[in-house]
C-alpha cells in the first residue's frame, strides 16, 4: 500500500511541475502586458521570407534587426511546425537568434512573425495572443495570414527576392503618435505621390464615424491613374476627394463614391484607432 501511495504521489509531482511548466511561457507574455510598455518602432528592412505548409503559404516581411537577419542567413530551412494554445505554429531555427534589449517586444497581433527567447522558437501567430518583452517581433505578415492557421506537420522556410522594380518604387510613410508607429505602403497613383510629397507633416487628426481617423492635407491630391477603394478594411489608407481629406480605417467600410485608395498599413494597424491630437507623418 506505501508503494503504491508513493508512485501515484510521483506521478502526481510530475503532473505539476508539467502543468506549471506549459504556464510559464503565458505568464510571462501576461506580466508584460501588465507593464505598459509601449513597442518600439523597427525598420522593415527588404528581406522576405515564405513559409509552407500543407499547401498552405505564408509571406513575411522581416524587420531590419540582428534576429531577423540571422534567421534570415540560415534559409532555407525544413522544420516541424509544433501548436501552441491554438494560437500560433512554431518552429526551431537549428542557431539561437541573439535579441538585443531594444528589439526584444512583440504586439501580440494576429499575423506577426515573432521569436521567443526562452525556447528559442519563432511562430507564427494566426489569432491575437499577448505581448511580451520577451517575444522579439522578427517579421510582419504579408500575404497568406489566414493560411497560418490550417498548416501543421512539415513546413519549408525560404528565401524570397524582392523584386528590384518593387524595391525602387516603394513609397513608405510612417504615421507617429501617442508613443506608436503604423507604416503605410502607398501605391504607384498620382495621389500617393502628391500626399508623399507634401511630407515631413505635423497635422492634427479626427475622428470619423466609428472606423475612421482622417486628416486634410494642406494641398488636395490629383486622382488620375487613383483606383477607386474596392472594400476598405482595417489598415486601408484612402482619400476621400469630395472632402479633401485623407482616411486611415480602423474598421471595416466597404467603398464610396469619390474613395480612392491610397494604400495599405504594413505595421501597426492595431495602432489607427488610438489616434489623437497632432500626429507626425514622414517618410
Amino acid at each position: 500500500m506505501n508503494i503504491f501511495m508513493s508512485r501515484i504521489f510521483t506521478l502526481f509531482f510530475l503532473v505539476l511541475i508539467f502543468y506549471a511548466f506549459s504556464l510559464c511561457r503565458t505568464g510571462h507574455a501576461q506580466a508584460a502586458e501588465v507593464s505598459n510598455k509601449s513597442a518600439n518602432g523597427l525598420a522593415l528592412s527588404d528581406m522576405q521570407i515564405e513559409i509552407t505548409s500543407k499547401g498552405h503559404t505564408a509571406t513575411f516581411r522581416l524587420y531590419d534587426t540582428v534576429a531577423a537577419k540571422q534567421l534570415y542567413k540560415q534559409l532555407p530551412l525544413s522544420l516541424d511546425l509544433s501548436n501552441f494554445r491554438n494560437a500560433q505554429w512554431m518552429f526551431y531555427p537549428p542557431e539561437k537568434l541573439s535579441v538585443t534589449k531594444d528589439e526584444a517586444y512583440h504586439d501580440g497581433k494576429k499575423g506577426e512573425l515573432s521569436y521567443y527567447e526562452p525556447w528559442g522558437d519563432a511562430f507564427m501567430l494566426y489569432k491575437d495572443f499577448y505581448a511580451g518583452d520577451e517575444m522579439h517581433r522578427l517579421g510582419v505578415g504579408l500575404s497568406g495570414i489566414d493560411e497560418i492557421a490550417h498548416m501543421s506537420g512539415k513546413a519549408i522556410i525560404k528565401k524570397m527576392e524582392p523584386q528590384k522594380s518593387m524595391r525602387q518604387n516603394s513609397m513608405q510613410i510612417t504615421v507617429i503618435a501617442n508613443g506608436h508607429e503604423i507604416v503605410f505602403e502607398l501605391n504607384d497613383s498620382q495621389a500617393s505621390k502628391d500626399l508623399y510629397a507634401q511630407l515631413p507633416m505635423r497635422i492634427s487628426v479626427d475622428n470619423y464615424g466609428s472606423n475612421e481617423k482622417i486628416f486634410y492635407p494642406a494641398k488636395k491630391l490629383g486622382t488620375s491613374n487613383t483606383p477607386l477603394v474596392k472594400s476598405a478594411t482595417v489598415g486601408t489608407l484612402a482619400y476621400y476627394a469630395p472632402w479633401g481629406d485623407v482616411v486611415m480605417f480602423y474598421g471595416s467600410f466597404g467603398s464610396a463614391s469619390g474613395l480612392y485608395e491610397l494604400g495599405k498599413a504594413i505595421q501597426g494597424s492595431e495602432h489607427i484607432r488610438k489616434l489623437s491630437g497632432t500626429i507626425k507623418i514622414e517618410k
